[in-house]
């Protein structure tokens, strides 16, 4: 089979080793893997065929593009697979430059990626076509607050304020009544918390267009379902549980492998529902008997997209091999196995790198 190359963006990051080995895994296609970054000496440059250093999307969009432009063209990228919510925002309004250039941009389209970017725009949608939701409402004022906190149970019931626009834990506040100051966020624990007033008191200050979003708290586990799909059409999933002592955390903790029928059910209906394409990820609160409560859905893998080799399923491999058309291996998601993160030692000159 001729060779093939997949670009991967935040090279960087955390996991992103672990994802090109994923990729390099796949023996019948022998991938080609070009990694850029906006930080030039990241260490995981020695484990790519070739590397680039890139402006960062979020301060230069045009310039991100221009040079990504540049690097296809050069590398003669077949597939270009981005790792940040604001890489997919600047490449989805020009995916089809890129196509002319042969290169396939694995984003959703830019009126898709603009909805997912709004929480409770997303939400209010997929609450109209049916799909189940934990209990939510905006906060547009201090003020407004109170009024959504009570709707949502409080006290008696905790009750999360986080920005409509914004990843993961960033700017998320633990509104609970047994709190009597204000107290911020830690590394560890990755949120702000405080009781109502205290908390309105916070945002006072902060004008009519405070653009947040409140809703129920779900203090069980925490998931991320890793999911591919082809026009709404949902090809695999695979769940995991973080195994952390804060449910927010970023999952350097770890993960078990877990089925969860509900959960799968859910990530299949928003699939279906956006049309969704390439991969995302859908994060996943429960309850405290269980049940799940969808947080948010990221419209691009996740940075620990390779935890699914775990379960025997090897998503990035998946993703390329359905843009190319190509045959998929079985897909059959085992559960029970545990991903732990680990430090160790890498070796360049036998991973294809160089110094």
């Amino acid at each position: 089979m001729a060779d093939k190359t997949v670009l991967i963006t935040c090279v960087g990051g955390y996991y992103a080793y672990d994802t090109v080995r994923a990729l390099r895994m796949d023996e019948e296609l022998q991938l080609r893997v070009v990694g850029v970054d906006a930080t030039p000496d990241v260490v995981n440059r020695h484990f790519v065929d070739a590397f680039h250093p890139v402006p960062m999307a979020s301060e230069d969009p045009p310039g991100f593009v221009e040079a990504m432009l540049d690097i296809c063209r050069r590398e003669s990228v077949d597939v270009l697979i981005p790792g940040a919510d604001e890489e997919a925002l600047a490449l989805a309004p020009v995916k089809d430059r890129f196509l002319e250039e042969g290169t396939t941009c694995a984003v959703q389209d830019a009126g898709t990626l603009e909805l997912m970017g709004d929480k409770f725009g997303l939400f209010e949608d997929l609450s109209q076509r049916g799909i189940p939701l934990p209990e939510y409402d905006s906060v547009s004022t201090a003020s407004d607050l109170a009024q959504a906190a009570e709707r949502l149970g409080y006290p008696e019931r905790k009750v999360i304020l986080k920005p409509r626009v914004g990843r993961g834990a960033r700017g998320l506040v633990l509104v609970d009544a047994g709190e009597s100051e204000y107290s911020h966020s830690s590394e560890a624990r990755g949120y702000d918390v405080g009781s109502v007033d205290i908390v309105a008191e916070q945002l006072a200050g902060r004008g009519n267009d405070l653009g947040m979003m409140a809703m129920e708290y779900l203090p069980g586990d925490i998931f991320d379902v890793d999911c591919v799909a082809d026009a709404g059409d949902t090809i695999c999933m695979v769940p995991r549980r973080r195994l952390a002592d804060t449910p927010w955390s970023r999952g350097v903790e770890g993960h078990r492998i877990e089925r969860h029928q509900e959960m799968e059910r859910i990530t299949g209906e928003i699939a279906k529902a956006l049309s969704l394409s390439f991969a995302f990820d859908c994060d996943f609160g429960t309850t405290a008997s269980g049940e799940p409560g969808l947080l948010e859905v990221n419209p691009r893998w996740s940075g620990s997209v390779a935890a699914g080799l775990a379960a025997g399923v090897n998503v990035p491999v998946i993703l390329v091999r359905t843009i190319l058309g190509l045959p998929l291996p079985e897909i059959d998601v085992r559960p029970g196995a545990r991903v732990v993160p680990v430090t160790r030692m890498g070796f360049p000159d036998a991973n294809n790198g160089e110094e």
